[in-house]
């Protein structure tokens, strides 16, 4: 049986503001960590589109594609698939969702998508026979104290053993908490403070959760994900790496039992429950 090896959360430095490597960059490692597929997930959200030049929705659009088509290029250069998606928020809320099947022609001639009420934004990408998995839906960051300072610099693997250690810490939105902390006394607060930057939504509408994600500056509360889990078992459960830096190079991913080429082709293989394996 063929093992397809793809990770379905990327982003390049070209159109993701927060991306650390060039989209050509980022397939070279791939490749070289085993990788037979990547998915382009760049961040599709009215902060960005905003930030450039006052042009038409259609140059936005070639410019949003250019980290897809620069990957797709070296992808094709180094025998990988470079398949199109993208990391949708809309102006409500700072949750992300991978929309898998999206395409070029889908992108143009959707213009301002963002700026849709969230559940109608849904329908439109299932309306085009889109899949909407939620990103990291139960996100979150762990702050303490260390030698009488905040500090918020801990990695996965560290928040979670806090949160084994401290199952009853207090919790908090992540804006709302950051902003507390800086404008009242530190020592005040009882740490370590957990401090939720995501929550699931809209979850009756959705097809499935990214139930592992790689990103080693956050978390998920893994009981949270299961919990997610039991009250959704038909929701499709991916894993992914959320590349944005070095740092994040292959910590998740899928194995599928079959070459996928495009995001269609990705969508039925989801749908048809053609996973392998989930890579943590």
């Amino acid at each position: 049986m063929e093992r397809f090896l793809i990770d379905i959360h990327v982003h390049t430095s070209e159109v993701s503001g927060c991306g650390q490597v060039k989209a050509e960059d980022g397939v070279r490692m791939y490749h070289s960590a085993g990788y037979q597929g990547l998915m382009i997930t760049d961040h599709f959200h009215k902060q960005y589109f905003e930030s450039l030049k006052p042009e038409s929705w259609e140059k936005k659009i070639d410019q949003y594609l250019e980290g897809y088509h620069k990957a797709q290029k070296e992808g094709q250069r180094l025998g990988m698939e470079i398949l199109l998606g993208m990391e949708f928020r809309n102006c409500e809320t700072d949750n992300d969702f991978l929309i898998i099947g999206v395409t070029e022609e889908f992108l143009y001639t959707h213009p301002f998508l963002y700026e849709l009420p969230l559940t109608k934004a849904i329908d439109v990408f299932h309306q085009h026979g889109m899949l909407v998995i939620q990103a990291h839906p139960v996100r979150c960051r762990i702050v303490g104290m260390e030698e009488g300072k905040l500090y918020t610099q801990y990695r996965t693997e560290e928040m979670l053993h806090m949160l084994e250690k401290y199952p009853n810490m207090e919790e908090m939105p992540y804006d709302q908490g950051m902003k507390m902390l800086k404008s009242t006394p530190v020592d005040s607060w009882k740490m370590p403070l957990k401090l939720k930057v995501c929550d699931l939504l809209c979850e009756d509408k959705l097809d499935g959760i990214e139930s592992y994600n790689g990103n080693c500056n956050w978390m998920q509360d893994p009981q949270s994900v299961e919990s997610i889990l039991d009250r959704h078992p038909e929701y499709i459960q991916i894993s992914a790496s959320d590349f944005h830096e070095p740092e994040h190079l292959a910590r998740g991913g899928i194995v599928l039992n079959k070459r996928v080429k495009t995001s269609q082709e990705l969508k039925e293989a989801l749908i048809k429950g053609d996973i392998l394996e989930r890579i943590h």
